[in-house]
């Protein structure tokens, strides 16, 4: 075994698994779809300032659209694409403003989800069992129906649709409006940043719903849990702006 697979072993999956484990062991019922909610709030919580900063990034780069179709269409009319790149990264910097913020956010969270699939495709099986710290209680085994009905260790795509929507609805209910005025219709087009965001608003939730039907239940389940936070905390950020308690903005 490699440095590597040592160190995303120790740091991550492990400690990912044993965080199952144990809330499954813990919580009343021994239900694994109550403990992969509850490890999934707790994961969302620990990423919520980090999530936030990129939402903020996101409505920054949105408000600065006007001016970045002005220096695109300059530099296109010049025909400089090194003085564009110069341009814009001048007017990122000048607004304190990061155009790939919103990919790190992503980028973030992808290790988690790729270990949060080897818990739910591994941590479902007796002998991963060995693999837990000596104070986390054993619970014999992990049964992978939730609530009597639902197979967590089997693909589900009624609830790959419910993850794909949630997906979707989060993806719209957090990105900004497009900006007004006579840039509008050229705004967002080419750049970076927008095309990013159509793709998370489109394609995620498409290859959510096609993912789902081979993925274990579970981690479409991860993934639901993960899109109901972020609208519940973006319903209320919204609330406390429109009633004074962030920087006022509605």
């Amino acid at each position: 075994m490699n440095l590597f697979s040592v160190l995303y072993t120790e740091l991550l999956w492990r400690p990912l698994f044993n965080g199952l484990v144990w809330l499954y062991a813990v919580l009343p019922g021994r239900d694994l779809g109550l403990a992969i909610v509850a490890l999934t709030l707790v994961i969302r919580f620990a990423l919520a300032p980090f999530l936030s900063r990129a939402q903020e990034s996101q409505r920054a780069m949105q408000k600065l659209q006007p001016q970045v179709v002005k220096i695109q269409q300059a530099a296109k009319k010049n025909k400089n694409k090194e003085e564009q790149g110069r341009a814009l990264m001048a007017l990122y910097a000048e607004n304190n403003v990061n155009p790939f913020f919103a990919f790190l956010a992503l980028a973030v969270q992808l290790p988690i989800l790729i270990a949060m699939f080897q818990v739910f495709r591994q941590g479902l099986q007796a002998a991963s069992l060995a693999y837990l710290y000596s104070f986390i209680p054993h619970p014999g085994s992990v049964n992978p129906v939730s609530l009597g009905v639902l197979d967590l260790s089997a693909g589900n795509l009624y609830l790959g649709a419910v993850a794909a929507l949630t997906q979707y609805f989060q993806t719209k209910l957090s990105s900004p409006p497009p900006p007004a005025g006579p840039s509008a219709a050229a705004a967002g087009k080419g750049d970076f940043a927008s095309i990013l965001q159509w793709q998370t608003t489109y394609v995620f939730p498409g290859l959510i719903l096609v993912w789902s039907y081979t993925l274990p239940a579970a981690l479409t389940l991860y993934w639901t849990v993960m899109n109901v936070f972020g609208i519940v905390q973006e319903l209320l950020t919204r609330r406390a702006k429109k009633y004074g308690y962030g920087d006022g903005q509605k």
